[in-house]
Formats: structure tokens, C-alpha cells, sequence
């Protein structure tokens, strides 16, 4: 029985899987530690959007939380989308995936800006955590599609 060869990934797609799901991962731990944390006592400290008062300098200490949130949070943006242009076509669900992941952290920075405005609004707030959990949950299954696992397990 003849075996079926499967899409060739290259390690490109698979540090971006990997390092898109970390990010996003991290970028919702320190939205949680913000939104509840000690250091700002559940409120907002830099109102201003998409960067603190002093722009791309070096922020002042009591915005530095929010800052390093907003910073990592392009990062990680920014390699999901990386993401679904490097899985090939060829792997369909991942691609699939990778797609989602990629709209819906159009959303998810949409809403991370309504969370600014609207002063940590309990509604808003559970819709940018759910809405992170999502585009963490499909660059779970673009990694599980990918079937790069496959190569460590078995």
C-alpha cells in the first residue's frame, strides 16, 4: 500500500506557529494581570491609543504594563498573520486556520481598542479576553493540522 506523501512545511511556518502561539498566549496573560492586577488597581492608566502619551519613547513607569501589553500585542499580531502566509495551501485545515486566526485578530485589535475607550467596560473587556482565547484556540489547531507533532509522537 502505497503511503501518502505529506505537504512538505518549511521551518518558516513552523517557528511562526509556534512563536504565534506563545505570543498570544502571553499577550492575554498580561491583559489579565492588567485588567485585574495590583499595579493599576483595576483601572486604566494610559487612556491614550495606540501608544501611551510619550509615543514610541521609552514610557514613564506607571504605563509601562500597558505599554509592554500593547508592544508584545503587535508582535503577536503580527506573526499570526505571518502565519497564514507561509502555511502552504496544500494543508488545507491549517491554512484554514491560520486564516481565522488572522481576521479575527483584526477583530481582536479592533477591540482592544474599544477596551481603551470605553475605560476597561466589563462587556468590552470579556470580549477581547474571549475573542484572544479564539485566535489562540485556531493557532492551536493550525499547529495540530500541520501535523509537524506527527514527526516528535511516534
Amino acid at each position: 500500500m502505497a503511503q501518502r506523501a505529506e505537504p512538505e512545511l518549511k521551518k518558516s511556518a513552523i517557528v511562526l506557529t509556534f512563536a504565534s502561539i506563545g505570543l498570544v498566549y502571553t499577550v492575554m496573560l498580561i491583559g489579565v494581570f492588567l485588567s485585574n492586577g495590583p499595579i493599576n488597581e483595576r483601572g486604566i492608566v494610559c487612556t491614550d491609543w495606540p501608544l501611551c502619551p510619550n509615543g514610541f519613547g521609552f514610557p514613564e513607569e506607571r504605563y509601562l504594563f500597558e505599554y509592554v501589553h500593547r508592544v508584545v500585542a503587535v508582535i503577536a499580531a503580527s506573526t499570526v498573520y505571518a502565519t497564514a502566509i507561509v502555511v502552504p495551501s496544500s494543508i488545507k485545515k491549517a491554512k484554514k486556520a491560520a486564516v481565522i486566526a488572522a481576521v479575527i485578530v483584526t477583530a481582536q485589535v479592533i477591540i482592544g481598542y474599544l477596551t481603551v475607550i470605553t475605560g476597561l467596560n466589563p462587556l468590552v473587556v470579556a470580549s477581547h479576553l474571549s475573542t484572544g482565547i479564539t485566535v489562540f484556540a485556531f493557532g492551536l489547531l493550525t499547529f495540530w493540522w500541520t501535523g509537524i507533532w506527527k514527526k516528535y509522537w511516534h
